[in-house]
């Protein structure tokens, strides 16, 4: 099993997320405020602003990194000049989690996509998880 999520992260320690969504015009996915618990002990030092292109509280599985890719990509392309700008303020990142349950295989993408992605000129970063499957499921 693969399966991937995808989003796209504005953070930072001066961000304010409700600025991006009312510039925009876009609904997040996720928004993390600084201070926020992250643990029992520790706090959130940037704030955070990701959009997957569904409502918050949805979590939205792939079974296609390229799929989940180019999905955002087509979402968020007329908007290209302004996340542009905040990359001069503020880390952007493509976030995808990568949940398998086999140490075999992985995400393949195609030039062409690679192709959007370097157009689009944000990083894009896969944060790898291993997922225990029951067989019986």
């Amino acid at each position: 099993m693969h399966e991937y999520t995808v989003e796209l992260r504005i953070s930072g320690a001066e961000l304010v997320p409700t600025s991006i969504t009312e510039t925009l015009g876009l609904e997040p996915s996720s928004v993390r405020q600084v201070g926020e618990r992250r643990s029992e002990k520790r706090v959130w030092d940037e704030a955070l602003w990701g959009y997957s292109g569904f409502p918050s509280g949805t979590l939205k599985t792939w079974s296609s990194l390229e799929e989940g890719l180019n999905f955002i990509l087509d979402k968020l392309g007329p908007f290209c000049f302004q996340i542009d700008t905040y990359k001069q303020k503020y880390d952007v990142v493509w976030w995808c989690g990568h949940f398998q349950s086999s140490f075999n295989g992985g995400p393949v993408l195609s030039a062409k996509l690679l192709r959007k992605l370097a157009d689009f000129g944000v990083d894009l970063y896969i944060d790898c998880h291993f997922v225990d499957v029951d067989p019986n499921d």
